[in-house]
């Protein structure tokens, strides 16, 4: 057989029809892996998602850890906040912050200074929106 004959003959060359069949694979193979990719997108969406709203410790996200301490001196407070319970955390916070940068500290919502405290802050604030 001749060179020219051997290289045009039909059996060595693919049919028009697997040329396309070939090339709609590689499509295919292109689009599942663009689905797949949505799909592993979309996955880390959601789980962040719910994760988010999970508490990441059996406390939840209080800003507060442990009880607290029990009394403040009077006269190194310069702010007094108070956290009540929400989704993030499920306990009353009292929130003491000093004076001349010393920091926070966390006060024991059930002490005596505390309970003190959250009265006068409560009542300041019922008298705050009583006289709009």
């Amino acid at each position: 057989m001749p060179v020219k004959n051997f290289l045009s003959h039909s059996a060595f060359l693919l049919p028009p029809r697997r040329v396309s069949t070939l090339k709609q694979w590689q499509q295919l193979q292109k689009t599942n892996m663009s689905v797949k990719g949505m799909v592993i997108a979309l996955a880390v969406i959601v789980c962040a998602t719910t994760v988010q709203g999970f508490p990441m410790f059996k406390a939840g996200r209080c800003l507060c850890r442990g009880p607290g301490v029990k009394a403040v001196k009077v006269a190194n407070i310069e702010k007094a906040t108070i956290i009540y319970p929400s989704n993030n955390c499920d306990k009353i916070e009292v929130i003491i912050t000093l004076k001349a940068h010393k920091g926070q500290r966390c006060l024991n919502p059930k002490s005596k200074q505390a309970s003190i405290i959250i009265k006068k802050i409560e009542r300041m604030n019922f008298l705050k929106y009583q006289n709009v």
